[in-house]
């Protein structure tokens, strides 16, 4: 009996002792369900940079009205037509701009797109015109052309950033070469007219300043859509979780090369048909057109609200930062400010947008 005794003393203390074999469930690292992630914020909340802008675009032409004292002019319903008109084009290719920057990317090929959808829709479309084809068809067939001309340079540049592992910045640069170069050779090395009465009547409305522009509320089509597909679908969903954290969105089952293929396409597919109006307000297919596009576009976005690193962007800053860039460059010309004055504002507004996300990031974080 004391033998049982002291062994059930000692038995716990040799239990304790014993090296034990871990738990599979303690071995086993919880990985997060497969289900689709959520944004990291899709309630409306509009950024602070719009209204950096709209304050410096207020100081702006306070000064300039103080100097110049021709209000009238710049709030008739002229000027308003103008505005819109001049804005259409950057607001289409902002909002594929925005896809791209809120998956994380950068797209520096957009201005050289639009220029090589321009020559490309006016080389099907003197084809099939001269071929005794006048009719509508020959500038639908062209239009579509223009735009999938677009599309392709998207998803050439999905494919360098996801199959060849080059960073955005690296793929679409080269690709804004290309497009130029490409552009300047299909062009001829010139300026692409219209055959001798062969200018079909939707390019005269589509150029046409007026409130009832096609351009212009196509760009309200497309803006309405980029919501939907932004705030109610999988895509959108998917599209804020790889700009804020690739390496998780990637564990949660998210397609990251997909994703960033289908991005990159479609803002190829938007900066085509922005490049489609571009051929209707020239009235030509120019390899010169579009260059500076680009940074103005990056630079509107950004104001908006959208982050260079990911995560973060929405519709309406995207049009409000379009909306203070085009209100820059008319007031400079309205006012008659040198046009210098019109880059040194936008860089200034760049630099102190980005600069208080920083500041704004550096602060959560603390």
């Amino acid at each position: 009996m004391g033998w049982h005794l002291q062994m059930a003393k000692i038995s716990p203390l040799l239990l304790h002792d014993r090296p034990t074999k871990p738990s599979r469930q303690l071995e086993t690292t919880e990985v997060p369900m497969a289900t689709s992630p959520a944004p990291a914020s899709t309630a409306f909340k509009l950024p602070a940079g719009p209204w950096i802008g709209f304050a410096a675009v207020l100081a702006l032409f306070t000064a300039l009205i103080g100097i110049k004292g021709d209000l009238g002019t710049f709030l008739s319903l002229g000027n308003l037509r103008v505005l819109l008109h001049e804005g259409t084009i950057p607001a289409v290719v902002a909002l594929g701009m925005l896809l791209v920057l809120i998956s994380g990317g950068i797209d520096l090929s957009v201005g050289a797109t639009v220029a090589l959808v321009t020559v490309v829709t006016m080389r099907v479309y003197t084809a099939m015109y001269t071929a005794s084809d006048p009719s509508p068809t020959s500038s639908v067939v062209a239009c579509v052309c223009g735009v999938l001309a677009g599309g392709l340079v998207g998803f050439v540049n999905g494919l360098l950033v996801t199959k060849l592992q080059l960073p955005p910045f690296v793929a679409t640069l080269g690709m804004l070469g290309i497009a130029r170069g490409a552009a300047v050779w299909l062009a001829g090395r010139a300026t692409l007219p219209f055959p001798l009465n062969g200018t079909p009547e939707w390019v005269n409305t589509v150029g046409r300043v007026s409130l009832t522009n096609p351009g212009l509320w196509s760009l309200v089509a497309l803006a309405l859509l980029t919501v939907v597909l932004l705030r109610l679908t999988v895509f959108g969903r998917h599209l804020y979780a790889v700009g804020s954290n690739e390496a998780t969105a990637r564990l949660c089952g998210v397609n990251v090369t997909r994703t960033k293929v289908l991005v990159y396409t479609l803002a190829g597919l938007l900066t085509g048909w922005a490049g489609v109006i571009m051929f209707a307000h020239s009235n030509s297919g120019n390899p010169t057109l579009g260059e500076q596009l680009e940074l103005d576009v990056i630079t509107a976005v950004v104001i908006g609200g959208a982050s260079l690193s990911g995560g973060k962007g929405g519709v309406v800053g995207a049009m409000l930062g379009v909306a203070i860039l085009i209100l820059i460059k008319n007031g400079v010309s309205l006012f008659n400010v040198p046009v210098e004055m019109q880059y040194v504002l936008i860089g200034a507004l760049l630099v102190a947008n980005v600069s208080l996300n920083r500041w704004r990031e550096r602060k959560n974080r603390a």
